[in-house]
């Protein structure tokens, strides 16, 4: 009996021993659970804006200035002749070989992959653009499959509206959106859109429009698609009105896009209206601020045709730039002096204005063909990095013969970039207190990594015609 009557009186303790455990573990329970509310409650909500697509500037190469250009043996077959599966998977892989271990990713097929050699286009059932077999035999998720299997990304380009020659009367169904037909995505008037009139302007009032948009991406998608060029946008792109207000399209490619649940960069060209700023930043990842680089001539660019502009025209765009949404100049093309067209005073003016911008850094250069300067321009990764940070650099006096541009850097430090704009040689000089500090400052050549010394005040170069100098500034706070 008093073995009996212990082992209960022992069962008892454990038991009211286990009782206040489980007591302690259900406070420390509620205690966990009210805190981690707390914490989600006090927390930021995530969204879009703490990890967008187009997160810093993208870096790649694209096919349209060697399609534009009229250099020797580059487009042998006729005018924009030379885009193909071919020689777009060969600039893919001479990407990965030298490019990207800098950054670059991206390779970008624009105009005419759905044309024959006589730009004559070809579209699928469903009114949607489909690659021409002369162009790519193999289609475009095979490129993407060998350009993903290269640890690269595909980007492909359209033109904003339903192209005329996809009309077809009207008659075309729209897939995945049954008793929807090519009539009904557009204005029974058949107006015109885009910078060459060369669409039909889609009837968003009509939901059959957003499913003719959401069918197109969907595609895309599937393609295995990273990156789409929009082309022709308005306001911009030569043209205004209500017509070539392309708004309401870059709001539903936009949806479109989205709702793939692929990460699809969309970038709006060309020379974009500054007055819709708003509309292009909500809905994009940025928009071209000018029109083509390219000259349309026997080298790719040339300085005082289509390079220069862009240190006038950037200005009213510098402050819209931001995680998510770059300015963008259009091709970089620095690559191969011969081809360009420009000078090496040039080249590295052109390059050094893109990396204080945090322009998206893409070539239109023959990767195949870079020497040695401008593959040492296009791997400089001190510039790179510059680019890279996304603070873009404003002019002291814009406008100017000749120019000073600085950003603050995420160290501290300063970027300054001078250049002379004028055809002559011209002395340059930065004044710290323009910059922002007043004092000594220790001065590095960023292009050459050579350490200048030291200045009190301001500092001078004298640069030759169209040159530049990019510049680390670091204050010197003992001096």
């Amino acid at each position: 009996m008093s073995q009996s009557l212990g082992r209960n009186r022992a069962r008892r303790r454990l038991s009211r021993a286990a009782v206040r455990a489980l007591r302690a573990l259900v406070a420390l329970a509620l205690l966990f659970a009210s805190v981690t509310a707390v914490s989600t409650i006090l927390a930021p909500t995530a969204s879009a804006a703490d990890n967008p697509i187009a997160a810093k500037p993208y870096m790649g190469w694209s096919s349209w200035s060697l399609q534009a250009t009229s250099y020797p043996g580059v487009n042998a077959q006729g005018n924009y002749s030379w885009l193909t599966e071919a020689n777009v998977l060969t600039q893919a892989h001479a990407m990965a070989t030298e490019l990207k271990s800098h950054g670059y990713d991206y390779v970008n097929i624009d105009a005419g992959w759905w044309m024959d050699w006589n730009w004559t286009p070809g579209y699928d059932s469903y009114a949607r653009q489909t690659p021409n077999p002369q162009r790519f035999p193999d289609g475009i998720a095979y490129v993407a499959k060998q350009v993903h299997a290269m640890g690269l990304k595909l980007g492909i380009y359209l033109p904003v509206g339903l192209e005329k020659a996809a009309y077809n009367n009207g008659n075309s169904p729209i897939y995945g959106a049954p008793g929807c037909t090519t009539k009904d995505i557009v204005y029974s008037d058949l107006r015109t859109t885009n910078g060459w009139d060369s669409s039909y302007k889609l009837n968003f009032a009509n939901p059959c429009a957003q499913s003719y948009v959401d069918s197109m991406a969907n595609e895309l998608a599937g393609w295995g698609v990273d990156f789409l060029k929009f082309d022709g946008v308005g306001p911009g792109s030569d043209k205004s009105g209500p017509n070539y207000d392309n708004s309401a399209d870059v709001a539903a490619w936009s949806k479109a896009l989205k709702a793939t649940h692929r990460p699809i960069q969309f970038m709006l060209s060309w020379s974009l209206d500054h007055d819709n700023i708003a509309t292009w930043e909500k809905y994009s990842n940025g928009a071209r601020i000018d029109t083509d680089v390219e000259c349309y001539c026997d080298t790719l660019v040339t300085w005082d045709n289509s390079v220069k502009e862009r240190w006038d025209d950037v200005v009213p765009w510098i402050s819209d730039a931001h995680p998510g949404y770059w300015n963008n100049l259009d091709s970089l093309d620095v690559g191969d002096g011969a081809m360009d067209g420009i000078s090496d005073v040039e080249r590295q003016s052109y390059m050094t204005l893109w990396a204080i911008e945090s322009a998206p850094l893409y070539t239109g250069d023959d990767l195949t063909k870079l020497d040695s300067y401008g593959l040492s321009l296009l791997t400089n990764d001190q510039v790179i990095a510059i680019d890279q940070q996304g603070r873009p650099a404003k002019p002291v006096v814009a406008h100017a013969p000749t120019q000073v541009w600085y950003t603050r850097d995420d160290d501290g430090s300063y970027t300054v970039a001078l250049f002379n704009m004028t055809d002559s040689p011209a002395t340059v000089t930065a004044n710290f207190s323009d910059v922002g500090f007043t004092g000594r400052a220790a001065i590095q050549n960023v292009w050459t990594h050579q350490n200048l010394g030291s200045f009190n005040n301001s500092y001078s170069a004298q640069l030759p015609a169209h040159g530049s100098q990019l510049l680390r500034v670091d204050k010197l706070w003992w001096s």
